[in-house]
């Protein structure tokens, strides 16, 4: 099979809602047809942010779209102004701006995308993809600020998803090489979410849909120098590897697929520089410098399982488990309301492990590990090679490299706490509940990928 028939034949699984996937050269074009095809498009809302998007001509890609729609209905323009997050405002007045439209059409970011499948309340939503920047374009879930917390919640599919090379071409280097980080994720997300299924805690472990652009990871390193350099045609099968990751994620019913410990990391460090009102790094190119530190975590607990050697997995009272979760979260507002949301997902999560008595699961998978392994070899990646593919892409490998930076303090913060967050079981919390990531070692993680030109 190959890239292309995959994404055909995933697009046209039942579960998947998707009715057209337009990726190359002049796709822009089809949005009128699109349009056309619905059954409905007298009213259409243009959901959009500040930002100008160019094309690699230099045409202005918001206004090609605005003349398209303009040829077959009323087009109402709902501008979100300033640095858009998918918070409970912004999503709320983004709704009730599009409340009267047939049609919603947004053009933009992964973030501007998340809040107008929220703000199409089940109505036709065209996507119009302005960067090759993560895969949250093609899937039926968004990441939304709930109380300061990153949570993942059910949206809606796009009706059709627009992604013109052109539009790729002109859109800012880092931006593309952002979504290169995010499809890193498929070399430590997908091995999370089997070892979430080894403690009940999977959610419905899908191989396939963990496969689903896993089995293209040799390819994803062979495109990473011409993604750096714009090269279109890298760009175009970059925009389907994200297209198919979102897709994955929706038949999954989960972000799992291509989202565990180095997602996680990610949000704990635009909660952090949420509540400060300072400016996020990008979301792929953070997560790509994640995933090294996740790589090399799960080489380092991979091996004490083969040998047999992982110390037993301790679980703490929920006494002592809330006191951690509200230290690590309680500074970040002063009602304390992101700590209790954390602790919300945290506690569930924690009963759960309790109920399966999950320190005698992994003992008992650690007696036939050599099971495990070829499943775990299929599904990760060697930290060397990461860091390889990001360096060729001209991406990010070290915290202090993105555009917007964290301070190293909060980089150790959010390494250490990132199982706190959420109802998932990642490589994290296998560490940590067995005693191998306390800060020392944290530090001791940093210091490898220090070695290979990553980390901080």
């Amino acid at each position: 099979m190959s890239l292309e028939s995959d994404l055909e034949r995933y697009r046209l699984n039942p579960t998947v809602g998707i009715e057209r996937i337009d990726i190359g050269t002049g796709a822009l074009s089809a949005v009128r047809k699109i349009i056309q095809g619905l059954s409905v498009h007298g009213r259409i809302a243009l959901l959009v942010d500040a930002v100008e998007y160019r094309a690699a001509g230099g045409a202005l890609v918001k206004s090609q779209v605005e003349e398209l729609l303009g040829e077959l209905g009323v087009v109402t323009r709902v501008q979100l102004d300033g640095d858009v997050h998918a918070d409970e405002h912004t999503v709320a007045t983004a709704t009730e701006a599009c409340r009267s439209a047939d049609v919603v059409v947004t053009v933009g970011s992964g973030t501007l995308c998340d809040i107008g499948k929220v703000a199409a309340a089940g109505r036709p939503h065209v996507v119009v993809q302005t960067a090759a920047s993560v895969n949250g374009f093609a899937d039926d879930q968004s990441v939304l600020l709930i109380n300061g917390v990153k949570r993942t919640t059910h949206s809606g599919w796009p009706t059709a998803l627009v992604v013109d090379t052109g539009v790729l071409e002109g859109a800012p280097p880092l931006l593309n090489r952002s979504g290169l980080g995010d499809m890193i994720s498929m070399f430590t997300a997908p091995a999370d979410w089997y070892l979430a299924s080894l403690v009940g805690l999977d959610r419905g472990w899908n191989v396939e849909a963990a496969r689903m652009t896993r089995r293209y990871g040799g390819r994803l390193r062979q495109i990473a120098r011409g993604v750096g350099s714009s090269d279109p045609d890298a760009l175009a099968t970059l925009a389907e590897f994200l297209t198919l990751s979102g897709i994955s994620m929706g038949i999954a019913g989960q972000t799992s697929p291509s989202s565990g410990m180095e997602h996680t990391v990610s949000h704990l460090l635009d909660m952090a520089n949420n509540s400060r009102h300072t400016a996020n790094a990008h979301h792929g190119a953070q997560v790509g410098v994640a995933t090294v530190v996740v790589a090399i975590l799960w080489k380092r607990i991979r091996q004490k399982l083969a040998d047999g050697r992982l110390e037993p997995v301790l679980l703490p009272s929920a006494l002592d488990a809330e006191v951690t979760v509200r230290s690590a979260f309680d500074w970040m507002d002063p009602d304390g309301a992101t700590a209790t949301e954390c602790w919300t997902d945290y506690s569930q999560k924690l009963e759960h492990l309790r109920a399966v008595d999950a320190p005698e699961l992994v003992a008992a998978a650690m007696t036939h590990w050599s099971s495990h392994e070829t499943a775990l070899d299929d599904l990760l990646e060697s930290p060397e090679n990461i860091v390889t593919a990001l360096r060729d892409a001209g991406a990010p490998t070290r915290f202090s490299e993105l555009e917007n930076p964290s301070e190293p303090d909060d980089v150790v913060w959010a390494l250490t706490n990132c199982h706190l967050m959420r109802n998932r079981f990642t490589i994290a919390d296998l560490a940590y509940l067995s005693g191998n990531w306390t800060p020392e070692l944290v530090a001791g993680a940093l210091s490898e990928a220090a070695e290979l030109g990553a980390g901080l």
